[in-house]
């Protein structure tokens, strides 16, 4: 008798647990990147746009910078936030947060990052250029450099601090994306 109402108890916790799991294996369709155009569709429907794949690879300062502006694209604030030395956030986070609020998307080029060690850390400086997409359709496009700083892995302790964005700088471009990319930034 204890043996048959362990099975079926076990059963049941088993059910629970798959059911879950299995609801979040649908997939959405897929939308374009912000670099994609879309394909005009001939419905009357208003398109919903899913937010890029998710994406968070502090290997380099490229793949950290892609991975700040692809938080900035998901509306994934406190994440972009994360980003940033916890010694030298660019401001509070509400005013960081608000300064997204009219922003649909933002796509980036890179330059060639610049890299130096000093004292136990590495330190880069990112050239890139962005253009921001306003919810309005409006694009504006900026330029400039993110310093960014890692501290010797191993010799740091617990907690790790990963690659880190220490500050950035960006001006408006009145030249297109492509033609906005910095040549270089002054040493990190």
């Amino acid at each position: 008798m204890h043996y048959r109402h362990l099975v079926l108890c076990s059963i049941a916790a088993l059910a629970l647990n798959v059911s879950p799991a299995l609801a979040q294996e649908t997939k959405q369709p897929e939308s374009p990147t912000p670099a994609e155009t879309p394909t005009p569709k001939e419905s009357t429907e208003t398109a919903t746009q899913t937010p890029p794949e998710y994406l968070d690879d502090r290997s380099t300062p490229e793949t950290l910078i892609k991975s700040y502006y692809n938080a900035i694209n998901r509306q994934e604030y406190a994440r972009a936030y994360s980003y940033y030395a916890s010694d030298s956030p660019p401001q509070p986070f509400p005013q960081f947060q608000a300064g997204y609020e009219n922003t649909k998307s933002v796509t980036v080029l890179f330059g060639k990052a610049q890299g130096e060690g000093a004292a136990g850390s590495a330190y880069w400086s990112q050239p890139l250029a962005i253009k921001s997409e306003a919810n309005d359709g409006t694009n504006t496009v900026f330029n400039g450099c993110y310093r960014l700083r890692l501290a010797n892995p191993a010799i740091q302790g617990v907690p790790y601090v990963p690659l880190s964005i220490l500050d950035g700088t960006l001006q408006k471009s009145d030249q297109p994306l492509e033609q906005s990319v910095p040549e270089g930034c002054e040493a990190p």
